[in-house]
């Protein structure tokens, strides 16, 4: 069966060549026009195996007479045979038996055997409460696990069970552009979201393809990226600075959207050719008010002239909040990295804090679940910043309503008022100077 030899393939490509799912799945079906129908068979069953890779590989790893490539191939079968289920049992047994042999396909077999008995996935000897059985039953590192732990056990458990489901699709409408009620009477896949100006998209068409997207009319976005924004918003007149960390851009579009000609933004990225679409829409709207620039965050002076009533900081993270919707999101993320990725967060926090104004918003947005990279890096943050107050702070989880993994916090700059201390002269002549005040205050 050649989806089957594809999706082997593919994973191959995945995990040996650290290729995004994504990008894997590009490179073969543009390149072959011939290969294209078979592109969601080849998906589903490939997608399947990486949102269960930790369950598989556990189970193989026991089997020493199996090499890498006979792994994988029993891996693609477990996934179709548990979970997938597009591939007919009896003919699955024929195309394994091809791959493995006799006497490797016996040993196989015992595991096929089970589809079907949820409950024997995983080997009863690995208690349910435990990190081994949450980690193989909900595809998760255990190293991971132990960063949600500190929000406790039932949080931990509501994470996983919600990352275990397909992700939701969420857009911004600009309104600029088009109404809310206009796309809800023209498409019947969008459906109303408690924030303002967002809709969720249940259709199957992939949203490049949409009509109102290909004309900018919408962009995808966080329903509580929308929700705190405009919880903070600031009025005319006022300037404000966006400094986005992130790949995506959708913030920086809803700086755009929601501010409009309105005041003056700047809005910062380490390179701005990486925001080609973000460039299209300020010329779109002939904006020239916005200020879009690259820059390091420790090295902005240049681009920015005066203080901010408003300054927001969207480092990027550990981005725990991808992980519904890419399902190799946690096989490809990089563990050893995260100090240098904690040490860039905090810099750039530094970084735009050098802006805000006296009296001004402070925003530090941050899309993942890890007290180290929110709380924690806040609480650092105002040790050695007395100028700046916390208003609040909160922890968003992606089974809430907002359906996202986000934390911010947001803090006020109040500028302490200097003690003076009076000069000997002056303490000498205090109560000659009292006594006329005392005198004119009774008349």
């Amino acid at each position: 069966m050649q989806e089957f030899d594809l999706a082997k393939s593919l994973l191959d490509d995945i995990v040996d060549n650290d290729t995004p799912f994504s990008e894997a799945l590009r490179k073969v079906f543009q390149n072959d026009v011939a290969l294209r129908p078979m592109r969601n068979m080849v998906a589903g069953l490939l997608g399947c195996e990486l949102r269960h890779h930790l369950l598989f590989a556990y189970l193989s790893e026991p089997l020493s007479d199996f090499d890498i490539a006979e792994k994988r191939f029993l891996a693609l079968a477990l996934a179709d045979a548990y979970f997938f289920k597009r591939i007919p049992l009896d003919q699955l047994q024929t195309i394994l038996h091809e791959k493995l042999g006799d006497a490797k396909m016996a040993e196989a077999q015992a595991f096929l055997d089970k589809a079907g008995k949820t409950d024997e996935y995983i080997p009863a000897d690995i208690a349910k409460t435990s990190n081994k059985y949450l980690s193989l039953r909900y595809n998760t590192p255990e190293w991971v696990l132990k960063i949600w732990e500190h929000y406790g056990y039932g949080t931990t458990y509501k994470i996983l069970k919600k990352n275990n489901r397909q992700n939701t699709t969420s857009v911004r409408v600009r309104t600029s552009l088009t109404s809310v009620e206009e796309l809800l009477n023209n498409n019947p896949d969008y459906a109303k979201t408690s924030v303002e100006g967002i809709l969720y998209y249940g259709g199957k068409l992939p949203l490049r393809k949409l009509p109102e997207a290909h004309d900018e009319k919408i962009f995808s976005e966080r329903p509580a990226t929308k929700a705190v924004l405009d919880k903070f918003k600031v009025e005319e007149p006022a300037e404000a600075f966006l400094y986005n960390g992130n790949a995506d851009s959708s913030i920086l579009k809803e700086m755009i959207e929601s501010y409009g000609s309105s005041i003056g933004l700047n809005l910062g990225v380490y390179d701005v050719k990486n925001y080609v679409d973000v460039i299209r829409m300020i010329k779109g709207a002939n904006l020239k008010n916005v200020n879009f620039f690259g820059a390091d965050p420790t090295a902005m002076d240049a681009a920015i002239s005066r203080p901010q009533d408003l300054a927001i900081c969207a480092p990027n993270s550990s981005n725990f909040d991808l992980i519904r919707e890419y399902p190799d999101y946690l096989l490809h993320f990089k563990k050893e990295g995260m100090d240098e990725l904690f040490a860039k967060e905090k810099a750039m926090l530094e970084g735009t804090s050098k802006f805000v104004a006296e009296h001004g918003t402070l925003i530090y947005m941050i899309y993942t679940i890890s007290k180290k990279e929110g709380h924690q890096t806040i609480g650092d943050f105002l040790l050695t910043h007395p100028e700046f107050k916390l208003v609040r702070e909160a922890q968003l989880f992606p089974y809430e309503e907002l359906d996202t993994a986000l934390y911010y916090a947001v803090m006020k700059k109040e500028t302490s008022l200097a003690k003076v201390e009076p000069s000997l002269g002056e303490m000498a002549n205090a109560d000659a100077v009292s006594v006329p005040l005392r005198a004119a205050k009774g008349g």
